[in-house]
Formats: C-alpha cells, structure tokens, sequence
C-alpha cells in the first residue's frame, strides 16, 4: 500500500465515520454500527498500512487511531445503543430519556428537583462506565505497545505537542485565575442561588450557566436567521453555497450536545444542535457554526490529510472564535435586545463563564494526565473529585471519572484553541475594529485562514500569523478585564 492509496482509502472511510456519525448523533439511526465501518476498511489498520504511513507523522498518528477504533468500535456501537436507550427513574415515578437528563438539570430552577435529576443520572451510570472502562483499557494497551513511552509520552509525540508543558502552563493559568474566579463565583452564587463556593453542585453549575434570565433575548426561532444575518455581513454565506447543511429539530434520541458532523470536506457538512432554550444554545450553535464554516471553506485541492487530519487546536479555534462573539457588547447591541445595564450584566455573566470553562478543562487535562499515569484507571475517581471540584468550586461526583472526559486527550486541542483564538479575536479587532464580525472585508481575510484546512498546526499558525507563541498570556489578561 501506499501513502497515495492511504489517502484515497481515507476519503472513503472518513465520509462513513462521519455519515454514521451525524445520523446517530442526530437521532436519525436507533443503532450505531462503527464496526461494520472499521471492519470493511481494516487494512487502513493493518500492517501495509502502518509501514506506508510512518514517515508520515499525520498518516501515521491517523494509522495509530484507525487501529485503536478498530479494537474499541463494538464497545462504541455499545455505548451508541446504550445513550439511545437508557431511562431514567425519578423519586417521584417519573421515567425520562438518559437523552433527556442534561437539558432537563440544566432547566430546572428548583434545586431539590434539579439535584433529583442528577443522582438519578448517576444512578444509571454502572454498565456505560465498564463499558467506557474496558474501552480506555484497550486503548491503553495498544498505544504502549507502539514503543514510544507510557501512555502520556506516547498520546504527545503522536500529536505533536507537549502535554505536560501544557499540563504544566494550566497549573499556572488556575492559579493566576484563582482569585478573580472565587469572587466573580461567589456573587453569582449568592445573588441567583443563595449558595456559597463548595456548597453548590455540578448539578447546579449547569443551571447556573444556562442564564436562563436572559432567555427572552435569544429566541430559538431567530437562531438561524441571525447567524445567516451576522455571517452575511461579515462577508460569508453561512450555508456556504449549501455545503452547510443545518439540523435544528427536536428528536427524542438526539443527543443534548451540538456538534458538527463532516462527511465530505469541504463539500458536505453538517451542524447538529438540540435546542433548549436561550444563550446557551446561541454559544453552542455559534461554536459549532464555526467548525462548519472552516471545514467548508477546506480548500479542495488540499491533500487528504490537511483536510481531514492534523491539529484540531486549529478548528477548535474556529469555533471558539464564532462563539466568543457573543461576549462582545458591540454584537450584541447590534444582534439582540440587550442594552443598558441588562448587557453589560449578560457580558459579565458570559465573561465569567468563559472562564468557568477554560478552568474546568485546565483540570480535566491535569487530571487526565494523572489518571493515565496510575497503575489502574479504578484508582482516578477520587483524584477527579478532587480535582474538579478544587479548580471549578463546584462540587463533582465519582460517578462521572471515567465519562468526563474526551478521548486522546482531547482537552489539550480546546486548551490550545482558546489561547489561539485570544490571539486571533485581537488581531481582528486591529485589522478591523471591534465590530470586526459585521465587517466585510474581515469574512475574506477569515476564509483565508480557513482555507488552510489544518495543514499548520496552532503553534505554527500562531507564529506567522500573529508572531507569538501559544500561551495563556492574552486569554488570562482578557478575562481578567472582563471581570474587573
């Protein structure tokens, strides 16, 4: 086989993952079958292939990958068909959809119901956490065979980048963030759910941050109509010529987070979000609005593996660029109602919990990088209690250790986005002012970054194009100002 070959195959393969995956993630398919997928391409895990891609590292880290789904796709069909499927049991004789339980705490204005919902999640949490457990386990397994460390070292130098400098730089950024957090925590507490830091559940945190006082600014029916609006201004087509394809409607298997599902790159893309209400599904929908807009803007003509492969940093950065825009008051005095004071409230409240989760994932990745160094995955539950719970002040529960996490230490490409993006969103304001989103000379220049694909990776891209390395510098200034 060849590394031509590899990349013709990879097309092929590619647009079934993310066939399979839109319609499953949609609620369109009651069962998920991965392993039909990776079993009608197992050659692009086979030796032939590994051999063919190693001087490669792109195609050789995406080899690596197709090995492990290969060995894990019967237990993702498992959890698939498990989400899918799983009920919940409420105290009050309530049954509701697993589905169902996030939008339903994340709603709920009474905390004795709200903290109801959420053991009854934990409840239920047993077969999909030995499922997750056995998952991570093979994964493990095969990535220290590959000869290049322990799992850690091993997960870096297949994604190019130094997760423990990086592990080692958010230690840092929580504590230089530690102060203006607890306070800005600790009013928004008292003042919406009369409870001090460490008395307030994850649980609580998901209300908290829904901000349902803002909801009457940020109809559902005006979501996509405004993005089409605000995106034409700045000099796109939010369709782009009808590669974006949107899915806005309420299905009973849909999955409660957005996400965006490329099936062919850049010419079929898909924007999936289940609506429940307010500024929280405009943040989500603008995110992964984003993502959409940078894969359908992938130059055609880039080989497979920058279309496809490489630094998500990059198009998480995208995303977080899109959604970050409704934090700036200029955007919202132009596409909302907000004025006066009950803006700036939103912009502060929006402010805080941009810096809710960049502190949140800074402890996910410490304590990822823990937990696949221990002797056993078992022994992680306390240390992610610990963990999240110090650095976010809201109380986390053990149940959730193995399922609170994104796979390859995903948490590291979100890290790098937002200090890319800090970078990106100052560059485009001195380029073209503050209200940069609505201007149309802004959209070209953005394409441009877009049309890239992911051939640079965020360190790359924020050498040349803003001068400066990665670092959490300008993301901490930002929200430091924001909050003073």
């Amino acid at each position: 086989m060849t590394p031509d070959a590899l990349r013709a195959r990879g097309e092929r393969f590619h647009e079934e993952l993310g066939r399979e995956g839109y319609l499953t993630g949609a609620g369109l398919a009651a069962e998920a079958h991965f392993e039909e997928i990776f079993e009608r391409h197992a050659d692009l895990a086979g030796e032939e292939a590994f051999e063919a891609a190693r001087p490669d590292p792109l195609l050789f880290a995406w080899v690596v990958d197709n090995r492990v789904g290969r060995a894990v796709a019967a237990l993702e069909d498992r959890l698939h068909a498990w989400e899918a499927g799983a009920t919940v049991a409420l105290q009050d004789g309530t049954v509701m959809p697993y589905q169902r339980t996030a939008v339903a705490i994340a709603n709920e204005a009474e905390r004795p119901r709200r903290l109801m919902l959420d053991r009854a999640r934990r409840a239920v949490l047993a077969e999909p956490t030995a499922l997750r457990a056995e998952r991570l386990g093979r994964e493990r397994d095969l990535i220290e065979g590959l000869g290049l460390g322990d799992f850690v070292s091993a997960r870096a130098a297949l994604a190019g980048i130094d997760l423990d400098a990086l592990g080692d730089a958010c230690g840092s950024f929580l504590t230089r963030t530690s102060d203006p957090y607890r306070d800005a925590l600790a009013e928004r507490l008292r003042a919406q759910l009369h409870l001090r830091p460490g008395e307030a559940d994850r649980a609580d945190a998901a209300y908290l941050f829904r901000g349902v006082a803002f909801d009457d600014a940020f109809p559902a029916a005006d979501l996509v109509p405004t993005a089409c609006r605000q995106v034409g201004e700045m000099g796109l087509d939010a369709e782009s010529g009808g590669r974006i394809r949107y899915d806005t409607e309420e299905r009973e298997r849909k999955r409660p987070r957005a996400f965006c599902a490329p099936v062919r790159v850049p010419d079929e893309v898909y924007l999936v979000i289940r609506p429940f209400g307010g500024a929280s599904d405009y943040r989500a929908f603008w995110h992964e609005l984003g993502h959409a807009l940078h894969f359908s803007h992938a130059s055609a003509t880039l080989p497979f593996e920058h279309r496809w492969l490489g630094d998500n940093s990059v198009t998480e950065s995208f995303a977080t660029l899109f959604e970050h825009q409704l934090l700036a008051p200029a955007w919202l005095g132009r596409f909302s109602p907000l004025r006066g004071d009950r803006l700036r409230a939103f912009v502060r409240d929006q402010a805080f919990a941009r810096l809710a989760v960049v502190r949140r994932y800074a402890a996910k990745l410490r304590y990822e990088l823990a937990l696949f160094r221990a002797p056993r995955l078992a022994d992680g539950a306390d240390r992610y209690v610990a963990t999240l719970t110090e650095a976010t002040l809201f109380r986390y529960a053990p149940e959730d250790y193995l399922l609170d996490l994104d796979e390859g230490f995903y948490a590291a490409r979100y890290l790098r986005a937002w200090q890319l993006e800090a970078g990106l969103s100052a560059l485009l304001t001195e380029r073209f002012d503050e209200d940069w989103f609505r201007n149309p000379r802004c959209g070209p220049f953005v394409a441009g970054l877009m049309a890239r694909g992911q051939r640079d990776d965020a360190a790359a891209l924020s050498a040349e194009v803003l001068g400066r390395p990665l670092d959490f510098s300008a993301l901490a200034a930002t929200c430091e100002r924001a909050l003073a």
